[in-house]
């Protein structure tokens, strides 16, 4: 037994191989060596820990083994040899344009190891020294930092994939303050924007520093929104800054061993000084053999001397007027509130538009990919695909999705074009609780994680001020959707039941259970689709508990007015339960926005339309009608008890008759606002009928089968769908069986619709495709589309005199050229040959 547990060592030899070919078969050494070894017994070794140990059967399977083909990986020597710093501005500008489609393809799902860090000179920024991809290095680090930090803040960080902690090879890296990046980025841009006025007798080379220019002024404003836009806190999260010490955190200087590292940085950053001195010499003598040296030199002296911060204009591309507002503020008033500053930001926006555009078409002037496919950017000197492969655990390789550099850009100026719009209607959506709602719901439609986390950090830097205002809560658009449309007699300061003590207790546990809600619901817009179903869901319990804190208010305003001799009966008070149809108003909103997401992603099959779009039909879409018919009721009662506008207008005051005509113009546009939703809820509940009965032809006539399993698997089903509306009660909470008895027309379909009926039976279904169609920006409307199926016909059997044609088909198999035997021309000459 001794002899079998000493067997491992014999694996010495091939262990003092320097090296393995690519290639070579070692499986008759590896098992002759497993043969020492008992059931359960491991080989382990320092650099061969237990995740290896687990992925190691699977080793070098290319759908199984994240680290195939990493033997070699590219660092940032290998790349200079290959060229990385040579005189060669297509080169650059095609790095810089790769670098941006690689943040797209990490902002659309893939994680930061396999896009953004596969540029090695992101990870190794100190040690690069060429005067173009230093800076914009420093510019990408910042901004990429920055957008994580901005996405963490607001929780959907889940929404980009990370098989591992993406600062993890930041962990010793003091990065430079965020005004020194944008200054460093700026002083670049004077340096080409003067090298490129030397080239005139070469348009081309102007033309690709004037798109250099536009990245690195691209990049910069960024950085600048983020700082107008995002809370310091958020914006610059500093990471790297300082170690953990066991359980103390220390500064970087701080640690043992600190001056060894600085020592070691600086040795470091004089071998690369070096080298970029040998680079940039040789970009001077490069530039004095095409232009006048002399021109050269006096251009980067100008550049550098104005020190233009992009107030010059760079070839016709206009920069801010404004400096760097980015200086790090060392105000420490313990008061201070954030608050974005939106008109700067429209600015910036307005520029971040120009600038998109132009690298959109610029992206034509740099170098071109073999075969003209982009890929992953390995042929481009700084990209290797393997870079962050050692920190990434075992796992399977994920498919990563990198846009092409026209693509990237494309999307970049589609993300300028959203950015604008959130910065312009952002603050005008405030208004109340309805405004909100809507313009979240509409923007996050076509919105990316960046902008989607955005609009949550601008609407609540902080806490729950909205727009960072020291005098304006959540609660506030709550107040004023209530009192505009429901009137509750709580607000109402004439009223009694605004000086009680014990219904302001019972408003304000009320308007505190409904702020939480509107955060909860708001903050779901900055998700994906998946978890915006998933956070409506919460929010449909949470409001069932708002109901009933309701109800507390509406039964206290009740016991008020009529101890008082107000009124003799509770119905009434001029807002009666306005309180309680406010909050049921809210719940069928999320309702009809809960099924909207589903049909959005595709959740539902057309056999269950019937019951999907009864319930939208019958139920969801008449309570919203009756919400909408109270809140006009209320705002009239409460337009005719107001004593400005009783009696005529002769005896009122100069003042009180502009305060009556402030009330009806009001009120009249209320009431076609109202007039407007009621129509669209009316139009809608005829839609929800007409699918449901035709769903129910097309199930009938066994267009849509349905699945095996009968009525009860049908119950299982529906209750699946219903079953967020379990806690909510009447009249949402509805039942399978209340389904089977309210939908009569199941009965008495076809003297229903006897139309669709009459005009199926003219159609062959079984030679069609028959299908719904989803409208991607109404998909709740869909649109039942009956078309050809592309399928040949049957072959004719033979006759017996005809000939066999020698490309005769199998039994049973479909002729290759069947459509040519309905065509005109084919037709006359299968007569002429019969005649004949």
């Amino acid at each position: 037994m001794a002899e079998d547990k000493e067997a491992p060592k014999e694996a010495e030899p091939v262990a003092k191989k320097e090296s393995l070919k690519d290639g070579e078969d070692v499986s008759a050494e590896f098992f002759q060596l497993c043969e020492g070894l008992e059931i359960g017994e491991l080989v382990t070794a320092k650099q061969f820990k237990l995740n290896e140990v687990m992925s190691a059967i699977e080793l070098m399977e290319p759908k199984m083994d994240v680290g195939v083909n990493s033997r070699v990986i590219k660092n940032l020597d290998i790349a200079i040899s290959e060229g990385l710093y040579a005189d060669d501005f297509p080169l650059q500008l095609a790095v810089m344009d790769a670098t941006l489609a690689m943040i797209v393809a990490w902002l659309e799902g893939s994680s930061l190891g396999s896009t953004v860090w596969t540029n090695i000179m992101l990870q190794n920024v100190k040690l690069v020294r060429h005067p173009v991809f230093n800076p914009f290095c420093e510019g990408i680090n910042l901004l990429v930092r920055n957008i994580h930090s901005l996405i963490n803040n607001v929780g959907n960080l889940e929404e980009l994939p990370e098989e591992f902690n993406p600062q993890q090879i930041f962990m010793q890296t003091r990065w430079k303050s965020r005004h020194t990046v944008i200054q460093m980025m700026r002083d670049q841009m004077s340096v080409l924007g003067a090298i490129g006025k030397t080239w005139k007798t070469a348009p081309r080379a102007e033309q690709i520093c004037r798109a250099m220019v536009s990245r690195f002024e691209f990049v910069s404003l960024l950085l600048e929104m983020m700082g107008m836009l995002v809370p310091p806190e958020i914006e610059d999260p500093m990471y790297g800054h300082r170690r953990h010490m066991g359980d103390r955190v220390v500064l970087e200087t701080d640690y043992p061993g600190a001056a060894d590292d600085q020592e070691k940085q600086e040795k470091d950053a004089i071998k690369n000084d070096e080298r970029a001195q040998s680079v940039i010499q040789k970009m001077v003598e490069e530039f004095g053999a095409k232009v006048a040296k002399d021109g050269v030199d006096q251009g980067v002296k100008e550049a550098v001397s104005e020190k233009c911060c992009g107030s010059e204009d760079h070839y016709g591309l206009q920069g801010t007027d404004t400096e760097s507002t980015l200086e790090d503020d060392d105000d420490d008033d313990e008061d201070f509130q954030f608050k974005p500053n939106f008109q700067f930001g429209t600015v910036c926006a307005t520029r971040i538009i120009q600038l998109a555009q132009h690298i959109h078409q610029t992206v034509k002037l740099g170098r071109r990919a073999p075969d003209n496919e982009d890929g992953d950017f390995s042929w481009l000197a700084p990209f290797e695909p393997k870079a962050c492969v050692r920190m990434i655990p075992a796992t399977f390789p994920r498919s990563v999705k990198v846009p092409s550099r026209l693509e990237a850009a494309k999307w970049w100026e589609e993300f300028a074009f959203k950015l604008q719009e959130l910065i312009a209607l952002t603050p005008a959506s405030t208004k109340d609780l309805n405004m909100m709602y809507y313009f979240a719901k509409r923007f996050s439609l076509k919105a990316d994680v960046f902008t989607r986390s955005l609009l949550q950090v601008c609407m609540f830097p902080v806490d729950s001020h909205i727009l960072g205002d020291d005098y304006r809560t959540i609660a506030h658009p709550i107040e004023i959707s209530l009192m505009k449309c429901y009137m509750p007699q709580v607000l109402d300061e004439e009223s009694p039941v605004h000086r009680d003590p014990a219904a302001r207790e019972a408003y304000n546990v009320f308007l505190s259970h409904m702020t939480k809600l509107a955060i909860t619901i708001y903050g779901s817009f900055g998700c994906n689709l998946s978890r915006q179903r998933d956070r409506l869901e919460m929010a449909i319990e949470e409001i069932s508990v708002i109901h009933f804190h309701a109800g507390r208010l509406e039964n206290r305003t009740d016991e008020i007015l009529l101890e008082g001799k107000y009124i003799d009966d509770a119905k009434e008070n001029f807002s009666y339960q306005g309180t309680i149809t406010f909050v049921f108003h809210n719940m069928l909103a999320i309702t009809q926005q809960y099924f909207e997401l589903g049909f959005r992603m595709d959740l539902y099959v057309p056999y269950e339309f019937p019951y999907i779009y009864w319930f939208l039909g019958k139920h969801q879409t008449s309570w919203m009608v009756m919400t909408l018919n109270r809140s006009k009721e209320i705002q009239m009662n409460y337009y005719h008890s107001n004593p400005v506008t009783k009696g005529d207008r002769k005896g009122l005051t100069e003042e009180q008759r502009a305060k009556r005509d402030r009330i009806e113009e009001e009120l009249s546009r209320r009431m076609a606002a109202h007039e407007v939703n009621v129509e669209n809820q009316n139009a809608f509940a005829l839609m929800c009928q007409g699918i449901f009965k035709m769903s129910v032809i097309l199930i009938r006539k066994n267009v849509f089968k349905m699945p095996p399993g009968g009525d009860e698997a049908e119950k299982l089903r529906f209750e699946r769908r219903f079953e967020v509306f379990e806690n909510t009660g009447c009249p949402l909470s509805v039942t399978y069986d209340q389904y089977k008895n309210e939908s009569g027309t199941l009965i008495h379909i076809n003297k229903a619709n006897i139309l669709a009926c009459n005009f199926l039976k003219t159609l062959d279904l079984n030679t069609r495709i028959v299908e719904w169609g989803l409208d991607p920006e109404f998909p709740m409307y869909p649109k039942l589309q009956i078309k050809p199926k592309n399928v040949a016909p049957a072959a004719e059997p033979a006759k017996p005199t005809a000939k066999v044609p020698e490309t005769s088909t199998a039994p049973g198999a479909q002729p290759q050229e069947s459509t040519t035997k309905k065509s005109p021309p084919k037709k006359k000459n299968n007569a002429s040959k019969k005649k004949k």
